[in-house]
């Protein structure tokens, strides 16, 4: 009797476990006809071995970073890959996608399957643009899918992390597109660098910006071509003047737009002016941006100057001074004197320093003219700086100090204290004189 009850009992226990795992079953169908949100609730996450797996979650928490290696995908992530137009998908991420994400060959570009192909087999970096931008304006119509962006072009398209990366920086945003780890970091810290390059965007790094995007077009070997065309883009420089009244229309903008957060208990927030103005911002080797930059650096300047001495409450005070500003112009244009004469010694000194395989090259140009300078005072200190690659020996201005290679380093200008500030390259002239500039400009605003 006893044997004969626990037999029926578990074959009655049996068929409900077997009714419940078709029920389970059936509802996981279901779920991948209807999309239930059950099924939904699905993430991926990475195992020991850095692959991607299925993991049951209420919720559909976004990864930090695409994993090294992606051998599985949930049903709702698509994988991302570099491609050629012609769709060939003969190596690397594309024979993955090719081979386990429907990928189709001869299929080059956007969805297919459970991937997106992005091409950059066709030239340069800027080639690769408008293909990221269609893939980002893709995912944000498609919010119920994941995006997982392989380290595209970084493998046989040769192009590098640092290359690729700043393309994505749109993307960051976005909760449903995932970053390799690389190309996160390296767009946080342009973020970073770019905000300090707006607050520090001065006349020589704009005329070492000038040189740059124009070696970018015609990687020039020689120092007089180079030349010739850096006077005609600065002749045109001082033509349109360094501030117009698009770049005020564009302060007002940011301004107006922001003008809730931006003015609060009476107190115009700098701070997240500067972060506003940087949004506003895709800064590449281009000239013209880098007239924008110029101008958005220099009217900045300006604001925070202003903000100091007249405490601003709202958006129309600031447009308004900056408008009776305009009415002055050469106030606010860049004349560059003899920042201008000493960067082209400097260029012409130095050439042999700058070029590679008989071509100026950006990165050797950047580190000689700029960055060696930096890097002893950081590591000896400014005043021995000074003392080891500098002159003072102008008769009419002893503490004005000048570098033994000129243009490859700021001029300086000894206070009564025994410090030492950056001049303009006038020495101890009007604009050695620290905010002789700013001061200049009250006199046109009222209140100041």
């Amino acid at each position: 009797m006893g044997l004969l009850w626990f037999l029926k009992k578990k074959k009655i226990k049996n068929a409900s476990h077997d009714s419940n795992s078709l029920k389970k079953r059936s509802d996981i169908d279901e779920s991948n006809e209807s999309e239930s949100d059950d099924f939904l609730n699905k993430k991926s996450k990475k195992n020991e071995s850095g692959d991607l797996e299925l993991e049951d979650t209420k919720t559909n928490k976004k990864q930090r970073f695409t994993p090294n290696r992606i051998n599985k995908l949930a049903f709702n992530e698509v994988f991302v890959f570099g491609s050629n137009l012609e769709g060939h998908h003969n190596g690397g991420a594309a024979k993955i996608a090719l081979e386990k994400f429907g990928a189709k060959y001869g299929q080059g570009i956007g969805i297919q399957g459970q991937s997106y192909a992005i091409p950059t087999m066709q030239g340069g970096v800027e080639t690769i643009i408008p293909y990221v931008n269609d893939f980002i304006e893709y995912t944000k119509k498609h919010t119920d899918r994941y995006f997982l962006v392989t380290r595209i072009g970084c493998g046989i398209a040769g192009f590098s992390d640092e290359q690729i990366a700043p393309l994505f920086e749109r993307a960051i945003p976005l909760s449903n597109v995932i970053l390799p780890k690389s190309f996160f970091h390296i767009i946080k810290k342009n973020q970073t660098l770019r905000i300090n390059k707006i607050k520090n965007y001065g006349q020589v790094r704009t005329l070492g910006d000038i040189v740059k995007a124009l070696n970018n077009q015609n990687h020039y070997d020689n120092i007089d071509s180079l030349l010739n065309d850096f006077h005609n883009i600065i002749d045109k420089y001082k033509k349109r003047g360094t501030i117009t009244s698009e770049t005020i229309a564009l302060i007002d903008y940011i301004l107006n737009r922001n003008k809730e957060h931006l003015f609060t208990n009476n107190r115009f927030n700098i701070e997240l002016f500067e972060k506003e103005l940087d949004n506003q911002k895709d800064i590449y080797n281009d000239i013209e941006q880098i007239f924008k930059t110029r101008a958005t650096a220099k009217l900045l300047s300006i604001i925070k100057y202003l903000n100091q001495k007249k405490r601003y409450k709202s958006s129309e005070q600031i447009i308004n001074d900056l408008r009776k500003l305009l009415t002055q112009p050469h106030l606010l244009d860049d004349s560059f004197g003899y920042p201008l004469h000493f960067f082209e010694i400097g260029l012409t000194n130095s050439w042999n320093k700058i070029i590679e395989n008989g071509k100026l090259d950006n990165t050797l140009l950047e580190k000689v003219i700029f960055q060696d300078h930096l890097k002893k005072v950081k590591e000896l200190g400014l005043d021995k700086v000074i003392d080891m690659d500098y002159n003072n020996d102008w008769a009419c201005y002893p503490n004005v100090y000048t570098p033994k290679e000129i243009g490859l380093g700021p001029v300086y200008l000894k206070q009564d204290n025994n410090t030492f500030i950056k001049s303009c390259g006038e020495g101890a002239g009007p604009n050695g004189i620290p905010n002789f500039y700013e001061e200049n400009l009250l006199r046109y605003i009222d209140g100041c």
